[in-house]
């Protein structure tokens, strides 16, 4: 099973290193691409990570307390929050 159906993912963290900021997942060539930065400023350095073992994913989202964005709402969750992207490229990514 893929996660989040192979599909770009995004919300707030709420706990863990993520507390506090944007998160961003994006499906790339067998790995997830993490992009997170401070939900209040936008505007702030983006740090970037990735791996490439799912339930290592996994277990970390889970840890995060993540408030996922609804999947109706994630082009503007990404124009707002992650400008330097295309929200459209970005939203249409699947794995």
């Amino acid at each position: 099973m893929e996660l989040w159906g192979g599909k770009v993912v995004g919300g707030r963290g709420r706990a863990g290193e993520v507390a506090g900021r944007a998160v961003l997942f994006v499906p790339l060539e067998g790995i997830w691409e993490l992009h997170d930065l401070s939900w209040d400023r936008p505007d702030g350095e983006c740090e970037d990570s990735h791996w490439d073992d799912k339930q290592k994913t996994l277990d970390v989202t889970e840890d995060w307390e993540i408030d996922w964005v609804e999947p109706s709402q994630l082009r503007t969750f990404i124009s707002e929050h992650f400008g330097d992207l295309n929200a459209d490229d970005v939203a249409g990514r699947s794995a």
